[in-house]
């Protein structure tokens, strides 16, 4: 196994590792210190990969999040979460417009049992745009003023699947939730903005540009206000890795410590089809501060 850094402040490409073998022992804590270290990891030529072997493969790492809507799930494996074109419904999270805004998350911050790591495995991909977008939230709340880091250390956020219906719906796109907007309002679920990495206790910012609709105990114009100055900082372009699909790459990262965005892409004239594994999250979100 090879673990080579890019250029980039996150993101490392492994060779030598199969996703057709669950890996183990060495193995499998080789992987979990590179994950934590480089935030993202690519693994190339996995197209031979099966679904079984995909899901096999994501086990290792924790137990895996069922897919919830009928029309991302790809048959017989309940483990995966389809995204793309190629379905009977759009299954994307991305801008409508190339210049439109990005929708940063981290997977599953709406819920009360997230998501602590994901993995996308490319089937089908589109020969322009649909890239995705990987911010460092080390990098960013380590280069955040003293003040307003011991500041975002005291903070609680709100977090709704609510902000991301509205997104889905201000791009225009097929919605992807049952219902309407109006009826995707859950129980919010709260989390510290500055979460402690449970294998190194590093500090990382934990939020999403439109998942998180609030700030505990601050006005609601004010916490988004808020919430879209610290996105402008925490994923500008020196805190990011852009990664441009190829059929048969498999991306895998952190969500404890990573943000991501996809990008536009031709929705009528291409085909793109990713498959997703979802690891739920073992360890307590500590607040730290």
């Amino acid at each position: 196994m090879n673990v080579a850094p890019g250029t980039e402040v996150i993101g490392a490409r492994v060779t030598g590792v199969s996703l057709a073998e669950r890996p183990e022992g060495p193995v499998l804590e080789a992987l979990e210190t590179a994950l934590e270290a480089h935030g993202v990891l690519i693994f190339p030529d996995q197209g031979d990969v099966t679904p079984a072997q995909q899901v096999a493969f994501s086990t290792a790492f924790g137990p895996l999040e069922l897919v919830e809507l009928d029309h991302a799930l790809l048959p017989g494996h309940p483990e995966i979460f389809v995204v793309g074109n190629t379905g009977e419904k759009l299954v994307t999270f991305s801008p409508s417009d190339p210049d439109g805004e990005l929708e940063w998350h981290t997977d599953h911050i709406h819920r009360e049992v997230p998501a602590r790591a994901s993995l996308l495995l490319a089937r089908e991909v589109p020969p322009v745009g649909g890239d995705t977008l990987f911010a460092c939230m080390y990098t960013a709340y380590e280069t955040l003023p003293a003040e307003k880091r011991a500041l975002c250390d005291r903070l609680e956020v709100v977090n709704d699947v609510a902000g991301l219906g509205a997104y889905i719906s201000r791009q225009g796109h097929e919605k992807i939730h049952r219902g309407d907007p109006e009826d995707l309002i859950e129980n919010p679920v709260i989390w510290p903005l500055v979460r402690a990495h449970p294998r190194t206790g590093r500090r990382a910012l934990y939020f999403g540009n439109q998942v998180s609709v609030g700030i505990v105990g601050w006005e609601a114009e004010e916490a988004l206000r808020f919430i879209a100055d610290l996105t402008e900082h925490a994923c500008q372009t020196a805190h990011r890795y852009r990664h441009g699909w190829n059929a048969g790459d498999a991306v895998l990262w952190d969500n404890r410590r990573v943000l991501h965005a996809g990008t536009p892409y031709d929705l009528q004239g291409t085909r793109r089809r990713l498959h997703r594994t979802t690891v739920r999250e073992t360890a307590e979100i500590r607040l730290v501060g």
